[in-house]
């Protein structure tokens, strides 16, 4: 399983908005809000505000799963946003992740279906208590999207 480790030594602040997500049907519903965002044009917005001065690889389009990266309820807010130093439009929230160590995937879909039943049997890593981090990229980016997920070693 293709995957490189990243340890982010400062805290990721990102703005935007939160949505529940049955966690059975998320494989459907996540696409469906971003599908969404892309018509109404909140996605646009969050274009326009991404951030500038990047400190590391995790800038583009965010989708935040949930409070932890162990999924375990029948439902999860699925927080939509970008990283975002300035505040938060009235509309939107910030939600902020502190300084962690995070094991990155290519694909995130494949990732995600892999992740239990292969990662973490294998990988000497346990999930940390923070939420997993969709990240999608424009275009032109190779991968086109990443699944980070928060670690500890066992």
């Amino acid at each position: 399983m293709e995957y490189r480790i990243e340890h982010l030594d400062f805290e990721l602040r990102i703005v935007g908005k939160r949505k529940s997500v049955k966690t059975s049907k998320a494989f459907k519903e996540v696409p469906t809000l971003w599908d969404n965002a892309k018509k109404d044009g909140f996605m646009e917005a969050l274009i326009h505000m991404a951030w500038e001065n990047p400190k590391c690889t995790l800038e583009s389009l965010l989708g935040i799963c949930g409070k932890e990266a162990t999924m375990k309820d029948e439902q999860f807010d699925y927080f939509m946003g970008v990283r975002y130093e300035g505040e938060a439009p009235d509309d939107m929230e910030t939600l902020v992740i502190p300084p962690s160590l995070w094991a990155v995937f290519p694909n995130a879909v494949d990732a995600w279906k892999r992740l239990y039943s292969e990662f973490l049997l294998i990988s000497g890593y346990e999930l940390a208590d923070l939420p997993c981090i969709e990240c999608y990229y424009d275009l032109k980016h190779k991968p086109r999207n990443e699944l980070w997920v928060p670690i500890i070693p066992k």
